[in-house]
């Protein structure tokens, strides 16, 4: 069977941002686990979430990347959800430094040349339009427009998932619950 890989961070791991130390949604809730079940029989979906995982620096994370792309061949998926973190754990959030990471990304042979489906998917944008999280969601929209940039001229698919309005949780970072039906509800429509 075909494997759907889903390489991302606390969003893709499903973190529930409303316990005193955060948590796991359950799995009827994660999007994750929404996609497995609905792709059940199509794909075996292997939930590569981790907190707090920022865009990986290369040179240098070659070997973790190695070992989550290692056994893709023809017919199986990369789904790589990543650059959140690399806005929110700053008090200064620079766009631009997440745009380069992704650009080394896409320059990485093992990745882009490989037989398997690889696709970017922009994370929500985090933050809101106005008060002390301003910043976050004004750097997280320039990320996700140069990623745009970057994926079409290295012929990489692209989906932003910032223009889905999904609903975050009270952090407005992770994504609420209604947030995650919704996610996997735009994600299938993705022809995975």
């Amino acid at each position: 069977m075909n494997k759907l890989v889903l390489y991302g961070d606390s969003n893709t791991y499903g973190y529930d941002p409303s316990g005193f130390l955060g948590g796991r949604y359950p799995a009827e809730v994660r999007w994750a686990d929404a996609l497995a079940r609905k792709l059940q029989g199509k794909y075996m979906v292997l939930n590569e979430g981790m907190n707090g995982r920022p865009l990986p620096t290369l040179p240098g994370d070659e070997q973790f990347l190695e070992s989550v792309i290692g056994d893709l061949t023809a017919g199986d998926v990369l789904l790589m959800m990543l650059g959140t973190n690399d806005i929110l754990l700053t008090d200064h959030p620079d766009a631009d430094v997440a745009i380069r990471k992704m650009e080394s990304l896409l320059n990485y042979e093992k990745l882009t040349d490989a037989e398997f489906r690889f696709i970017v998917v922009a994370p929500p944008y985090i933050g809101s339009e106005e008060g002390s999280m301003s910043r976050y969601y004004s750097e997280s929209i320039k990320m996700n427009e140069g990623f745009k940039k970057l994926c079409e001229a290295h012929g990489v698919e692209f989906v932003d998932a910032g223009t889905w309005n999904v609903p975050l949780a009270f952090d407005l970072a992770h994504l609420s619950e209604e947030g995650h039906r919704l996610f996997a509800e735009h994600l299938l429509l993705i022809n995975l």
